[in-house]
């Protein structure tokens, strides 16, 4: 201690202190945890979510105003719940959710999910395997295959971290119509590739031509 700098022991942490910033440095890994598998590619439900929000729910009850099934910020709280229910084999739909999910409930072959391998679990797959185990009120109807509706939280994540990545300091100047193209371009990736893009340039210039042929003949 008599080797540091004197400018740095006034730094160091307290017993209490110290305890505190490791118990807080628990709580931060948990919310770690979620936020990564929030920003999962594939193979994320808006089931799995709701697991994952429950699970926070649980152990941090002040993030209700933001997590709960019901909060302000969900705008279509019976089309979400319907589909966490749908997917969990829920049958107990109540009048609104199954209105909002008129066009959906059709019949069709449930998805085999592999079982995870063992290894030591994180806040998140803790959450996750233990919904894989609850059991609900189960429909003898068709199963519905409702997998490929995406969370919106997902989406939000990955875009928010690409949006950062897009937006640095060097583009701060980018008109937000542009900003707004390159984005959706990053974030609709897969449905895009080098020929698309060389088959819009090339449509690109022939309406230009096309154009300028017709301010020639105009003036003519």
């Amino acid at each position: 201690m008599e080797q540091l700098d004197e400018g740095l022991v006034d730094l160091l942490p307290t017993p209490r202190e110290d305890a505190h910033l490791t118990d807080l440095y628990g709580h931060l890994k948990n919310f770690e945890s979620v936020n990564k598998r929030l920003q999962t590619e594939y193979g994320l439900t808006l089931a799995d979510v709701r697991l994952l929000f429950d699970h926070v729910l649980e152990h941090y009850p002040e993030t209700s105003r933001y997590l709960a099934p019901d909060a302000a910020v969900v705008k279509y709280p019976a089309f979400e719940n319907g589909i966490v229910k749908v997917q969990n084999k829920d049958s107990r739909l109540s009048r609104q959710e199954r209105a909002a999910l008129a066009r959906l409930l059709r019949p069709t072959t449930a998805p085999t999910v592999a079982a995870p391998e063992p290894s030591r679990e994180s806040f998140a797959d803790a959450a996750l395997n233990r919904g894989a185990g609850r059991n609900g009120t189960r429909s003898d109807q068709p199963p519905v295959d409702l997998s490929w509706i995406p969370a919106t939280s997902n989406d939000v994540e990955r875009l928010f971290s690409r949006a950062g990545l897009v937006f640095s300091s060097l583009r701060r100047a980018m008109a937000p119509t542009t900003l707004e193209t390159i984005l959706f371009l990053n974030y609709n990736r897969v449905w895009w590739d080098a020929s698309a893009v060389a088959e819009a340039i090339e449509r690109t210039k022939r309406k230009a031509a096309n154009a300028r042929k017709r301010q020639r003949s105009e003036v003519l």
